[in-house]
C-alpha cells in the first residue's frame, strides 16, 4: 500500500459480507487501498455473529447469498437485540440497480447500494458522503 490515507484522522473498520471468495479478496484490496481495515463474513449468519462480537463502522453486504440473502441479514441486524450498533451503515452490493430493487434495499434497512463489481471510486464517494464530509447525512433511528 503506497500513498497516504485520504483522511488519516479517521480510522474505519468494515465488515464485508460476501460468499464469493474472489470478490472477498477484491473488496478487501479496495478497502486496503483506502486504508480501511476489514473482516470477511461468508454468510448473513456469520455477519450477525461478527456484529455481536466486534465493532465496525460499516458493512458491505452482498444481496445474493445462499442460506440467507443480504436483505434478510440486514433486517436481522436492524432487529437483533444483541448487536450493539444496530444503526450501523449497511451498503448493499448488487448487480441489479432497478428502481424497484433500490426500494427493496432501502426497505430492508440498508443505507445505500453499490453496483457489483465494486469500484474503488464508487466506494470512495459513499465514504466521503458518510465519513469524510464536513456535513455527513443525519442517521435516523
Amino acid at each position: 500500500m503506497s500513498g497516504k490515507p485520504p483522511h488519516p484522522e479517521i480510522y474505519l473498520k468494515a465488515l464485508i459480507v460476501e460468499d464469493d471468495a474472489i470478490l472477498q479478496i477484491l473488496h478487501q484490496k479496495i478497502l486496503r487501498s483506502l486504508f480501511i481495515d476489514s473482516i470477511v463474513a461468508g454468510t448473513g449468519m456469520e455477519a450477525i455473529e461478527a456484529l455481536k462480537n466486534m465493532e465496525f463502522d460499516f458493512v458491505l453486504m452482498d444481496i445474493n447469498m445462499p442460506e440467507q440473502d443480504g436483505l434478510d441479514a440486514s433486517r436481522w441486524i436492524r432487529d437483533e437485540k444483541e448487536i450493539k450498533n444496530r444503526d450501523i451503515l449497511i451498503f448493499a452490493l448488487t448487480s441489479f440497480t432497478t428502481e424497484e430493487h433500490t426500494k427493496e434495499i432501502l426497505r430492508a434497512g440498508m443505507n445505500e447500494h453499490l453496483k457489483k463489481p465494486l469500484s474503488r471510486d464508487d466506494l470512495k464517494k459513499i465514504l466521503e458522503k458518510y465519513f469524510w464530509s464536513k456535513n455527513p447525512p443525519v442517521q435516523l433511528s
